[in-house]
């Protein structure tokens, strides 16, 4: 009897020891060739350095970095002027590169990527290809609009209505007013608010489709906020966060 309870002992402790090194394997694997796990990782990744609190860079970027930084200042301020105060730096991180072998590792050349596990961080991604002072203040204003929603909140905004905000801190020429109005004919061929509610139809086909859509969600949140203002956009998430269905406080 006290052979064979030694023997189930030892089994116990393989079982556990083969449990534990497949989940170290797992974990490991995620961490280094998943998207998420490399982005949560990079603070800790010496193919990046630190420059500022929250801001890291391959390491040889070609860039300045004090023009950088003063970029990324510059992008706050416009997001800070556009919802009156800022709310997402302490859990937002800038990952800026130039390193092209990197793209495939990130996954993004310029995006705002969440996570929510184990706790909620922000990444802001761009590379060099993209970086300019429209395009950080696009990707600042998700991080912005996310870190004042909720996560259920967050679950209920429509597409155009995400990028729609992000694109009024967006001043590229391609996304005005007057480029709308050519290139739907003064609205006659507009896209209809549901046939881009959905990262899967907002995103789909070309380039060129998916920039039409960008400036017809860009309109649509001119008209809003030109009607509404600052104050509206406020009490709008507010109700979201509260649980009121998105067209019904949308269209309040």
């Amino acid at each position: 009897m006290e052979i064979a309870r030694t023997n189930s002992g030892h089994k116990i402790i393989i079982i556990f020891i083969t449990v534990t090194v497949v989940l170290m394997a797992v974990v490991a694997l995620l961490l280094q060739f998943s998207q998420t796990g490399y982005l949560m990782t990079v603070p800790y990744r010496q193919a990046f350095t630190e420059i500022s609190e929250r801001v890291y860079i391959n390491q040889n970027y070609a860039g300045d970095r004090q023009e950088l930084m003063e970029m990324i200042e510059q992008a706050e301020r416009r997001v800070f002027e556009f919802f009156g105060e800022l709310s997402f730096q302490d859990n937002t991180i800038f990952i800026i590169y130039d390193d092209k072998k990197l793209m495939r590792r990130i996954g993004e050349d310029h995006s705002t990527v969440i996570v929510n596990f184990p706790s909620k961080i922000r990444y802001i991604c761009v590379s060099d290809e993209h970086l300019d002072l429209d395009v950080l203040a696009h990707e600042i204003t998700h991080a912005e609009l996310h870190a004042r929603l909720s996560v259920r909140a967050q679950k209920t905004i429509p597409t155009w209505f995400d990028e729609g905000i992000a694109m009024q801190n967006d001043y590229r020429e391609r996304y005005s007013e007057a480029q709308w109005a050519l290139q739907t004919n003064n609205g006659e061929n507009a896209v209809a608010l549901e046939d881009m509610d959905t990262p899967s139809k907002f995103y789909a086909g070309e380039a060129e489709d998916r920039r039409f859509r960008y400036l017809n969600a860009k309109h649509e949140l001119d008209v809003w906020m030109t009607s509404h203002g600052q104050r509206g956009l406020l009490e709008l998430l507010e109700k979201l966060n509260d649980g009121t269905d998105f067209n019904t406080a949308y269209g309040s």
